[in-house]
């Protein structure tokens, strides 16, 4: 059945889309290989072999592992997220519901069917809280502006034992910002475009303050546009960095502070498989009906506030002995207002007063809410806000002994976290009625978290061309959350607390790597992966004390080929996933938060993924890559409506076919390039009832680099057409049981951004 629907003319980039490719190098990030089993403090460098303008840094790595490097992120189109670049790496899917990521719950990110929460993600070492609830998700783009990245390293497979996570079942993403340049420099960028982007980036670098002081520098950037979809509901973001490095003899510290706040309004959404009609349609004027008023765009808004502090350490203490060491600090704040029709609001009051001797579950004669108030024939306002604090560090020491490099070390981490929603009356000229007792609260619930990590490795160069790698990491995970869990614990009028503690001690992994030729090498790793339960099982509708954690076995098998011009890689691979833990979630709006989790059974996942890449004589660059995956569900399982039939069927936005191809030609200080990503049909639900057709977007770009010399030697001016064809097609698949919540991709857009490097 087809499943798409056309609207204005704007459409998402493809995952390679984000790649503006200059006179200095298109972006080839899967014919880089990247170390990701170096110190998570900075990232690695040895190991570089120059390929042309390419820099290959993952030879002798017993894992599938990729790399994007400056080179390839400097002439990036202005403002495009970090994961966005992502996108043309095999194996990985991004789905965004713009082109520059603005509206968080559109965007997603996927490896070998892997979500973002369960793959281990870092930002110089310091652990992202990646969740399934963005509300208290901390993904990169909230810190980090792409001019600001320096490298880029993935793991499709699974990650290093070093990585600290408590949810990586699948790979690992370290993202690095770039330390300060160590002389006096200022970078500017504007952006204009579609949908009225505009787009302001500065950064300025130092020299050392005094002599054989510090270096420092400085940035910051504000993106705004309004929806493609809504020409008046804005989206904006803001961004701060700075960073104090100090080098010493034997190392270096640096302290860095990471400032994000961004808002936005929430986008329209469309159902598939529902019985009725499932759309979540948000209006762009007012009727004057509160029914329908309640789903006006400017009711549904959303804001998120982020500061992180870090001191990054490394330091060799002895020929043989280095040290690194990562503590951070991350203060989040955020909030959260919807609009509420009066008949839900009145539903939801009359079950949180409904006799229980009359069958209802409320409490009669509660004196802590009040109905809703019909005299003002206004609409109501669900108001959350939420916080946390989150501290932590990770240690680790590297000891070399002959052939072998040993590691051990560890993370310890705690986070507390409060989201509280309330619902409230309006009075006539739209005020809150704050000042009395709100028609009920959704929840009012703390979290604490509480993660204690271990790891030990050791590679052991056995022949200089044949290396063995055996490690473990253990992990234990103490979550515990109390108050008004959920709706239904409001309504009875009982606050609860519930706790669990998930742990693995060991999770072993072995890999070797072998050079066949001066040309090729093979490598082979198997991985056992542990998750802690996801935070939001404890709050559940209906907890289930006897929840499994889930666990994955991954298993990679490779052949990686560097020849002049021509490089490229095979990875074969198996992922055994057991115990899946699934959110089953109300997909009603107003009654956001009436979840169960369950164990469903196993995924089993198996594939392959190519790529090749060719650059002649730094003038011409052709690369691409192709994905095959199938990831199917191992198990039916039984909800309380009944048996799930599931066993067979394809996990929901995982694609079985992806293929990415780029290129890119130079003409002295001219460019042009194309790039297209094709994705292919993916399932939308558990049970497959419901399929999201594939499409293929490409894009365009072409520019002036200047720094060769001339009037404009320090300026770069460049011009990217996204979704070139204007291809119409789903974007984020939110999957359910037999039914499925869709965002469009954006249409064709066009951006030109110029750029003074000084």
């Amino acid at each position: 059945m087809r499943l798409r629907r056309r609207f204005s003319s704007f459409r998402t980039p493809s995952i390679s889309a984000v790649f503006l490719m200059t006179s200095t190098g298109i972006a080839l990030p899967a014919a880089v290989q990247a170390q990701d089993t170096a110190p998570a403090t900075e990232p690695p460098a040895d190991n570089a072999v120059e390929l042309e303008t390419y820099t290959v840094t993952g030879q002798g790595l017993t894992r599938a592992s990729n790399s994007i490097t400056q080179q390839e992120l400097e002439y990036q189109a202005s403002g495009v997220i970090p994961q966005t670049l992502l996108n043309s790496l095999p194996g990985v899917n991004v789905q965004l519901s713009d082109p520059f990521g603005l509206y968080e719950f559109g965007t997603s990110v996927r490896i070998r069917g892997f979500t973002s929460e369960q793959l281990a993600l870092t930002l110089d070492g310091v652990p992202l809280e990646e969740t399934p609830d963005t509300r208290d998700s901390t993904p990169p783009n909230r810190y980090v502006d792409t001019e600001n990245l320096s490298e880029i390293n993935v793991a499709q497979g699974s990650g290093d034992v070093t990585a600290p996570s408590f949810h990586a079942l699948g790979g690992s993403i370290r993202y690095y910002t770039s330390d300060p340049l160590g002389e006096w420099r200022i970078i500017g960028s504007e952006t204009l475009g579609s949908d009225e982007m505009n787009r302001t980036f500065a950064r300025l670098d130092t020299p050392e303050l005094w002599t054989g002081g510090p270096t420092m520098l400085v940035s910051g950037s504000r993106t705004s546009a309004v929806q493609w979809q809504n020409k008046h509901a804005s989206m904006r973001n803001e961004h701060f960095e700075t960073k104090i490095k100090q080098a010493f003899d034997t190392g270096s510290l640096t302290l860095a502070y990471l400032y994000g706040n961004r808002d936005d309004h929430d986008i329209s959404s469309y159902g598939l498989g529902y019985e009725g009609n499932g759309d979540f349609i948000l209006s762009h004027h007012l009727t004057g009906n509160p029914e329908t008023d309640a789903y006006y765009y400017d009711e549904w808004t959303n804001g998120r506030t982020d500061q992180l502090t870090y001191l990054n350490g490394s330091f060799s203490l002895t020929p043989s002995l280095k040290l690194d060491f990562v503590p951070y600090y991350e203060h989040k704040d955020g909030y959260g207002y919807a609009g509420i029709a009066p008949s839900d609001a009145e539903a939801l009051y009359g079950d949180s007063v409904a006799d229980p001797a009359e069958g209802g579950s409320g409490t009669p004669g509660r004196t802590d809410n009040e109905p809703y108030d019909a005299e003002t024939g206004n609409i109501t306002r669900r108001k959350e806000t939420m916080g946390g604090d989150r501290l932590g560090t990770t240690l680790g020491l590297t000891y070399t002994l002959g052939r072998h490099e040993l590691q051990l070390g560890g993370w310890y981490q705690h986070y507390d976290f409060k989201q509280i929603r309330p619902l409230w009356n309006v009075d006539e000229e739209g005020n809150w009625e704050t000042d009395g007792p709100p028609i009920i609260i959704y929840y009012d619930r703390d979290f604490s978290t509480e993660v204690e990590q271990y790891y030990l490795k050791d590679r052991f160069t056995w022949t200089p061309s044949f290396a063995v790698e055996l490690g473990t990491k253990g992990l234990h995970v103490d979550r515990s959350a109390d108050g008004y869990l959920n709706t239904a614990d409001y309504n009875a009028s009982e606050m609860r607390e519930v706790s669990k503690k998930d742990s693995d001690y060991f999770q072993p992994q072995v890999g070797v790597v072998w050079s066949a030729t001066d040309y090729e090498e093979v490598f082979a790793n198997y991985a056992e992966n542990f998750s802690a339960l996801p935070r939001l099982a404890l709050v559940a509708s209906s907890f289930n004390s006897d929840l499994k954690p889930e666990t994955s076995t991954n298993v990679d098998l490779g052949l990686r080929s560097t020849r002049g011009e021509l490089t490229g890689s095979v990875s074969l691979y198996w992922i055994d996933y057991k115990d899946r833990v699934l959110s089953l979630t109300s997909g009603d709006p107003a009654r956001v938060g009436e979840d169960t989790y369950e164990n469903v059974g196993d995924i089993e996942t198996y594939g392959a993924e190519f790529a090749a890449y060719w650059t002649h004589r730094k003038q011409f660059k052709l690369g691409g890559s192709l994905t095959l995956n199938s990831s199917e569900f191992q198990d039916n399982y039984t909800t309380a409506d009944g048996v799930v039939e599931a066993k067979g069927e394809d996990v929901p936005d995982t694609p079985d076919v992806m293929v990415d191809l780029s290129g890119t030609y130079y003409i002295r200080q001219f460019f042009i390039g194309a790039d297209a990503k094709y994705t292919g049909e993916r399932s939308a639900s558990t049970i497959g009832n419901v399929k999201v057709d594939d499409y293929t977007v490409v894009n365009l770009s072409a520019g002036f680099n200047g720094r060769k010399g001339g009037i404009l030697e320090h300026a770069t001016i460049q011009l990217n057409v996204y979704n070139v064809l204007d291809e119409d097609y789903y974007g984020v698949i939110v999957p359910g049981e037999s039914t499925a919540d869709v965002n469009e991709g954006a249409p064709r857009s066009v951006y030109l951004t110029v750029r003074a490097d000084i």
